[in-house]
């Protein structure tokens, strides 16, 4: 490789790596960049767990209010603000992490045509869509239901799909790293 300083070019990515003062989000970047997957992949699988608990406690919990026992579906009710919970902070982590990896690498889809990179950067992209989705349709949910008093059913069923999506994108990105760290350790 060549050094573009000796014949006067400019190397971006030189001046990307070095553009970046700030070493709070260097750091959370790094550590983002090694650990950020097996955090995303925990609270994914706690999110799917606690989704699969919350739905029969909603189902018996809504034909029990009937007869006046409303219990079960107080629990199940909080089952689901802690599934939405946690894929908020999901949700929030890895808009942020977008954003960090954007600033560092460039946008996605530009660099080397590799098919590792063309992966790395579809699933990446599916899991910020999901994200945005999720956490923008919540945030429209909310200001349709303070302002109008009723929530569109395709906004729903939109914020439903990301919040499907999200854990389930994660889970792909982390059987892909699995699949490619034992492809490269044979």
């Amino acid at each position: 490789m060549t050094d573009d300083t000796s014949t006067g070019g400019r190397n971006p990515e030189i001046e990307r790596a070095t553009s970046h003062p700030d070493a709070y989000s260097d750091r959370a970047y790094t550590w983002l960049s090694r650990n950020g997957l097996y955090v995303w992949a925990g609270i994914s699988v706690v999110v799917i767990a606690l989704a699969a608990l919350a739905v029969p406690l909603l189902a018996f919990g809504s034909l029990a209010a009937i007869g006046g026992e409303g219990s079960i579906l107080a629990g199940g009710t909080a089952i689901v603000l802690l599934c939405t919970a946690l894929l908020l902070g999901l949700a929030v982590v890895l808009l942020s992490y977008a954003y960090l990896e954007v600033d560092r690498r460039g946008i996605p889809f530009v660099g080397d045509r590799s098919t590792r990179t063309l992966a790395y950067d579809s699933i990446r992209t599916m899991e910020t869509v999901a994200a945005g989705t999720f956490i923008g349709g919540l945030l429209a949910m909310l200001g349709l239901a303070v302002s109008v008093g009723n929530i569109p059913t395709i906004l729903s069923v939109a914020v439903l799909a990301a919040a499907l999506g999200l854990p389930v994108t994660v889970l792909v990105h982390t059987a892909g790293r699995f699949v490619l760290f034992v492809v490269d350790a044979s």
